[in-house]
């Protein structure tokens, strides 16, 4: 079984878009259940938070 910190929960579409651009796909979009906020998840490993360190925002 996965743990939480598996994950990485993106709440930036310009992230996201950096990401799927850097070839990642997510894993599902859904709505944070309190605040309404769409978030991309995705599996999280280390080529990953690579691409997620290298974002210029």
């Amino acid at each position: 079984m996965r743990a939480e910190q598996d994950y990485f929960f993106c709440y930036n579409a310009k992230m996201m878009a950096h990401l799927k651009r850097s070839g990642f796909s997510y894993i599902c979009s859904a709505l944070h259940e309190k605040s309404g906020n769409k978030f991309w998840l995705f599996a999280r490993n280390c080529v990953l938070q690579a691409s997620i360190d290298s974002f210029e925002g």
